[in-house]
């Protein structure tokens, strides 16, 4: 950078550069979902540069013969940047194929879906790794 007088009659000399870094703001990602007894469960995590702040989540399941659906919600009061926050869905209990849908959102950066197809038999719930 260089700097002039009001005359414009005297310059300086280059100023020695300076690195800036624009932080990107808050990045939601699910990580995989995993069965078990009775609930499923993930975990978001906030790989983006800030903190992610009210974080609203939702686990739902479509399909099935399911007498607990296991649906839940809720908000996290924020995730600091490289943190990470565990999640789970109420009881599910129930027999067939279904799919499990988990959404993660904030209004101020990049939120992520994530779904995975699963199998419940009775209290046991096997998700698919690769999600289809």
């Amino acid at each position: 950078m260089k700097a002039k007088d009001d005359n414009g009659s005297e310059e300086t000399s280059w100023s020695t550069p300076l690195a800036i870094h624009i932080a990107g703001g808050p990045q939601l990602e699910i990580d995989r979902i995993k069965g078990g007894l009775f609930k499923v469960h993930t975990v978001i995590k906030n790989i983006g540069d800030l903190k992610a702040e009210n974080v609203s989540w939702n686990i739902t399941l479509d399909g099935g013969s399911l007498l607990l659906n296991g649906e839940n919600s809720g908000i996290i009061a924020d995730i600091p940047a490289g943190g990470e926050v565990d999640i789970s869905s109420n009881l599910i209990l129930g027999f067939g194929k279904t799919r499990v849908k988990v959404t993660a959102e904030i209004l101020n950066g990049l939120s992520d879906t994530r779904e995975q197809n699963a199998r419940v038999i009775l209290f046991f719930i096997k998700v698919n790794i690769g999600g289809g």
